[in-house]
C-alpha cells in the first residue's frame, strides 16, 4: 500500500528532555508538554441521504504507534531531532495513552518550522487502527460497523511559522483522529449494499468490503486537526 502521508494542520513540540539534566548549570523552568490524542465519536452525515437518519458514528477502539518523531527548525536554520521508539495504544474514545505520554521536556526557543511523525505499529496480525461504531440507514435502521487499518504506514504532520516556547510554559498538544474526514467519500448506497459476516457486523478493512476499504484509507491522506494549547 502507498505510504500515507497526513498533513496536519499541527502544532507540536520539539526536543524532549527527560529529568537527567546536567546538574552543574544553572536550574531553569523547561516548557512542559501534555501530548494527548481524542477520536471524533459525534454523528457522522454520510452523502446522497435522502433523510436526516443516514449517519455513521464511531465511539469506540484503538490506534496504535510504534513510533513518534519529532523534527524543528530555528529561525538559523539548525535541526533538531528525537524519537519516541515504543508501542503506543491510543483510546479512540477517550484519548488516553498506554503508557503515558505527560510531563514531557523541551527547550526554551523560537522555532520556525515543527514536524512530527506518527508511525503506525505493524508487528502481527492485528489491525493497528480499529475503530468500531454504527451506520445508520435510510429506514432508520442502525446497523454495527469496524473499521480495521493494518499497516505500518507513517503520518506525517508539520506546521510552519514561528512557534515559541517560553520558560515555564505548561502547553498541550491534542491530535484528534477524525472518521468524518476518512469516510467522507462513501455514499449512504456504498454502505447499505456493504456485506456483513457472520455476526451481522459491517466490517470495512483490506479483505473485506475492500471498495469502500480504498476510499477510506485515501480519506487517512485528509487533513486531521492537531491543536496546541498554552
Amino acid at each position: 500500500m502507498k505510504n500515507l502521508k497526513t498533513k496536519l494542520s499541527v502544532i507540536v513540540l520539539t526536543v524532549f528532555m527527560f529529568a537527567s539534566c546536567d546538574n552543574s548549570k544553572e536550574e531553569i523552568s523547561s516548557p512542559t508538554v501534555q501530548m494527548s490524542f481524542k477520536g471524533n465519536t459525534s454523528s457522522i452525515a454520510v452523502p446522497a441521504g435522502r433523510v436526516l437518519s443516514n449517519s455513521l458514528e464511531f465511539t469506540s477502539g484503538t490506534i496504535k504507534l510504534v513510533q513518534i518523531q519529532f523534527q524543528a527548525e530555528t529561525d538559523e536554520a539548525d535541526s533538531i531531532e528525537a524519537s519516541i521508539e515504543q508501542i503506543v495504544e491510543i483510546d479512540f474514545a477517550t484519548g488516553a495513552t498506554t503508557p503515558d505520554l505527560s510531563g514531557l521536556t523541551f527547550p526554551v526557543g523560537t522555532y520556525s518550522e515543527v514536524e512530527v511523525e506518527l508511525e503506525l505499529l505493524d508487528e502481527n496480525d492485528q489491525p493497528s487502527v480499529l475503530i468500531e461504531g454504527t451506520f445508520t440507514d435510510a429506514n432508520n435502521e442502525s446497523h454495527p460497523i469496524r473499521f480495521e487499518f493494518n499497516s505500518g504506514e507513517t503520518f506525517e504532520v508539520e506546521k510552519e511559522g514561528s512557534i515559541t516556547f517560553e520558560e515555564g510554559a505548561s502547553v498541550l498538544a491534542e491530535v484528534t483522529f477524525d472518521p468524518a474526514v476518512w469516510f467522507a467519500g462513501v455514499t449512504m448506497e456504498e454502505l447499505s449494499a456493504a456485506s456483513k459476516n457472520n455476526d451481522g457486523m459491517i466490517v470495512i478493512s483490506e479483505t473485506s468490503n475492500p471498495e469502500i476499504f480504498d476510499i477510506v484509507a485515501d480519506g487517512l491522506d485528509l487533513a486531521t486537526e492537531v491543536e496546541l494549547k498554552f
